[in-house]
């Protein structure tokens, strides 16, 4: 199974840590990391820092773990990839944690409050149905538009 691991620009070490630690114990696994601007540096599978590779890591993965940025979850689930989605509470703001939550009412993905249960999720992505995501559209551009 291609794992690929995204944190976006910040840092988010304890993600990369612990799924660093935990793909050392599943051979099957191959593992690629885009740490943002974290300093911990993955041994068990390739990693880069920000958008060289994404693309090409992105098509090759059967399996995202990703940090809960809006953009980053969204633009996943439009595609209709399998996820993991990670709250980084690291961040002063908790945005991403109410983002989690709503991943998790509507069961669009599995979802990781806590990295060091990461193994357990990784475990169960293969058999994992979510939901299909859908985006709505926005329908008040054309009255935006008008009123400037």
């Amino acid at each position: 199974m291609n794992i690929l691991v995204t944190v976006g620009s910040s840092s988010f070490d304890s993600l990369i840590k612990d799924v660093d630690n935990t793909v050392k114990s599943y051979p099957h696994c191959h593992a690629t990391f885009q740490i943002g601007s974290g300093s911990y540096t993955p041994v068990n599978g390739e990693y880069f820092s920000f958008a060289e590779r994404f693309s090409e890591c992105l098509a090759n993965a059967d399996l995202i773990i990703t940090h809960a940025g809006a953009g980053t979850v969204f633009e996943l689930l439009e595609m209709g990839k399998k996820c993991i989605v990670v709250p980084n509470v690291e961040r002063v703001d908790k945005h991403q944690s109410d983002l989690a939550q709503y991943i998790t009412e509507h069961n669009f993905a599995l979802v990781c409050h806590n990295t060091r249960h990461i193994a357990q999720l990784i475990e169960q992505a293969p058999n994992y149905q979510p939901n299909t995501y859908r985006k709505e559209p926005f329908l008040l551009a054309d009255e935006l538009i008008q009123l400037f």
